[in-house]
């Protein structure tokens, strides 16, 4: 009855570990389009981005995921132009990055 427990105790860790790399991994992706969004916007203004690339890299770099997955997120959001309204003259490059949660290509992109 015992080895029945530990099996069952193995079994279900296992399962629960797989999930949390899986969803430590989503949360990694997440953060790091975010970031790259914001990245693509301060450099079309020309500002400073070493900030926010130091940020983007340190995702990648602690991240178990490959590094094929970041790149198409990255290129995904160089290109990502939704159609967005606004009532102030707000820049859309800008916008965008707090929109990214509605693109279903990008949620495709994370989950696979």
């Amino acid at each position: 009855m015992i080895k029945f427990y530990l099996v069952l105790f193995v079994i279900v860790s296992g399962c629960a570990s797989s999930s949390i790399k899986k969803n430590n991994s989503n949360e990694s992706l997440t953060k790091f389009a975010y970031a790259n969004c914001l990245m693509w916007y301060f450099e079309s203004k020309n500002y400073g981005i070493d900030d926010i690339r130091a940020i983007s890299g340190g995702i990648v770099e602690t991240s178990n995921v490959s590094f094929d997955k970041f790149q198409e997120i990255a290129l995904f959001i160089k290109d990502y132009d939704p159609s967005l309204e606004t009532k102030q003259n707000i820049d859309k490059k800008l916008l965008r990055c707090f929109h990214l949660e509605q693109s279903e290509k990008l949620k495709a992109i994370i989950a696979k």
